[in-house]
């Protein structure tokens, strides 16, 4: 079976400081898979060449067997991947529904702005990110501008609009920041709920250790670059290495 995401020997250098050490990840289809890590482990620096926001100096990444390093950047969410960011991005002048509706702008071949412009269109992709709003518990923000809402809502945003492009890979950069214990459960398990009914492949780095355990069927932990476990979520929890990783008791 070829997975849905595959990475070999993969190598960040920034100057004199090697944030991916040739890093291997392998993420097959319908898996969801936990990427730990002390800050600085070089998690967020990997989903960033799996999205071609970096050109990494080493190393391969395919998607569903497809060589995503000769992808051009702007190609990368037409082939199925949607990421969020450790630090929500939104438009601002946007009202809550209408950046939701910018996740979906792969599906008009007229580009977004044109299919909006249509009446047609512009109903349907309203629809589809009113099904999406709901599924979040966001629907009664939908006119609200994005604009000064509270930050765990505006990560919430961010993640509806990359569950509104229909990904075959989610890759969720510390969805659980900035909510409280209760929303980041209850996230977790709507994510799960997601997975189960799209089959879609999730990786998702967070620090949040509930979530990660209530959600991942797999765990793995980079620290300083390397990567030093991969396997079951039940073996990586006990691992020594990782507990001295993540709790920094080196």
């Amino acid at each position: 079976m070829v997975p849905m995401l595959e990475i070999g020997r993969l190598t960040v250098r920034f100057g004199g400081v090697t944030a991916l050490d040739a890093v291997g990840l392998l993420a097959g289809p319908g898996e969801v898979v936990g990427l730990i890590g002390p800050n600085g482990a070089g998690k967020s620096t990997l989903f960033d060449c799996v999205t071609r926001r970096r050109v990494p100096d080493d190393g391969v990444v395919r998607f569903d067997g497809q060589d995503v390093l000769a992808q051009p950047p702007h190609l990368v969410a037409g082939c199925g991947i949607a990421r969020t960011f450790q630090h929500p991005t939104v438009f601002p002048g946007l009202s809550v529904r209408e950046n939701v509706m910018t996740g979906a702008h792969r599906f008009g071949a007229a580009g977004f702005w044109r299919a909006a412009f249509a009446r047609d269109g512009e109903r349907r992709l309203r629809a589809h990110a009113d099904r999406v709003l709901d599924l979040f518990g966001l629907l009664g923000l939908g006119d609200h501008p994005a604009d000064g809402l509270p930050y765990g809502v505006l990560k919430r945003v961010e993640i509806a609009r990359a569950v509104a492009a229909e990904p075959r890979l989610l890759l969720l950069d510390e969805p659980a920041g900035g909510l409280g214990p209760e929303e980041a459960m209850a996230l977790a398990g709507l994510i799960g709920e997601l997975h189960r009914a799209t089959g879609m492949t999730v990786v998702v780095v967070e620090h949040h250790m509930e979530f990660v355990l209530g959600l991942c069927e797999r765990i793995v932990c980079l620290d300083l670059g390397h990567k030093i476990a991969d396997g079951p979520t039940y073996v990586v929890r006990r691992d020594p290495a990782v507990i001295a990783a993540c709790l920094g008791a080196r």
